[in-house]
């Protein structure tokens, strides 16, 4: 429900549109064609989701072992980790998300 709320909604609009936020700085530098480990090793500040996108890649891979083209499932995430990790560039992830088939969206709940 936070993430739904207004602190949600406020914290990911703060983190994508605002011109102090470290994480749109570093994608931003990203999208130029700079890479990451430039990026990272030019600069003090800590952009979060660098670390938060391919950590939670690897949770769900971990959790989810098995299941079949998990980069279906969560195709933004999974493309960021593979931009941030060199294997895509920010264009390459753009084509591959808008080739993706279309589908029905649905919200599961894992027990």
């Amino acid at each position: 429900s936070t993430l739904a709320g207004l602190s949600g909604v406020g914290d990911t609009f703060g983190t994508c549109f605002g011109p102090l936020s470290r994480n749109r700085k570093f994608g931003y530098r990203l999208g130029k064609g700079e890479k990451a480990e430039d990026i990272l090793a030019s600069t003090t500040e800590v952009a979060e989701g660098v670390e938060t996108s391919k950590a939670l890649v690897r949770m769900i891979k971990e959790r989810c072992a098995g299941e079949y083209r998990l980069d279906l499932k969560y195709p933004i995430l999974f493309g960021v980790a593979d931009i941030l990790e060199g294997r895509s560039t920010p264009l390459g992830g753009l084509k591959g998300l808008m080739n993706m088939p279309l589908r029905a969206e649905s919200f599961e709940t894992r027990s």
